[in-house]
């Protein structure tokens, strides 16, 4: 082989190194753009449609170039839209898109507030068809100093149950709430996600969380004297017999049933209050007694 034959770049190749560099310097203007604030989703999307290079760029990354983003919220909204965390920008369709940009334009921030809270915080939490949420209604309206952290869910509204019972949302709600990190923790729980929302309550009242185990953990975490409660059957059994009794399907009877033993080692590893719900009013006077007894603990504090 001569030299020349030898020192001879391949045209092909030449190429597609040029083309490689090209892309990174673009992938590059891009991020920067994003990152500093002066490049918004609506715009992104335009560049996909004019620069093929625009096009390569993995979207997770770009959503995670933008100014104050966390990756875990970011992943998990992403999640919650069930939009693949491996996808490019141009492996978008239009309806998606837009979902997106609804999704991490939305406003929604956790209030300052919630976290310098003082006041008492009960969580109340335990398998399905325990009855937790007859138990905090009635709590509720015998003792007008409590207020509900309503949870948010994307699960259908059975039949029956109030409006008020929980902030129903669309998928892309609850994706862009938790992007915007308007949950103290929310879960996908079988074939629907749940959260719960930052307090805010009412100056001069104390809180309840109706949450799972998983939640009482985070809800343990930024306030170590919370007060944990959890509310089981006196048996599987009846559990049954109560999910059976408010119109569970077959299927999600028998995944509710599965979950609570597991939930059950979860509550006395997290060290709740374990009470058994075969009396309803027996049930709401203990937790009563406890409520007084964490107000009368956070007062000698003051």
């Amino acid at each position: 082989m001569s030299t020349a034959q030898a020192t001879r770049r391949d045209p092909d190749r030449s190429e597609a190194f040029e083309w490689a560099a090209s892309t990174r310097a673009t992938w590059r203007e891009v991020l920067d753009a994003l990152a500093d604030g002066t490049l918004d989703l609506d715009d992104l999307w335009r560049r996909v449609a004019d620069d093929p290079a625009v096009a390569e760029l993995k979207l997770l990354t770009a959503l995670e170039a933008r100014p104050g983003a966390k990756k875990v919220l970011t992943r998990r909204a992403l999640d919650a839209l069930g939009v693949s965390q491996s996808i490019t920008l141009g492996q978008l369709d239009g309806p998606a898109r837009h979902r997106l940009a609804a999704t991490f334009a939305d406003p929604a921030a956790p209030d300052p507030a919630a976290s310098e809270f003082d006041g008492v915080i009960i969580v109340i939490s335990g398998p399905g068809g325990v009855g937790k949420g007859t138990i905090v209604q009635r709590l509720l309206d015998e003792d007008d100093r409590l207020w509900l952290s309503r949870s948010w869910t994307t699960r259908a509204r059975r039949d029956g149950e109030p409006a008020d019972a929980y902030r129903w949302a669309t998928p892309e709600e609850f994706a862009a709430h938790a992007a915007a990190g308007g949950f103290l923790e929310w879960v996908e729980f079988l074939d629907y996600c749940q959260g719960s929302p930052m307090p805010a309550p009412p100056e001069g009242h104390d809180v309840i969380f109706e949450i799972d185990v998983a939640g009482a953990a985070s809800v343990l975490e930024r306030w170590g004297d919370a007060v944990t409660v959890f509310i089981d059957t006196p048996n599987r059994i009846e559990q049954e017999a109560r999910l059976r009794g408010r119109g569970d399907s077959p299927e999600r009877i028998a995944q509710r049933l599965l979950k609570a033993d597991e939930e059950v080692a979860a509550a006395f590893k997290l060290g709740c209050e374990v009470v058994i719900n075969d009396d309803l009013d027996a049930t709401v006077a203990e937790l009563q007694r406890l409520i007084a007894e964490a107000r009368a603990k956070k007062a000698a504090a003051r």
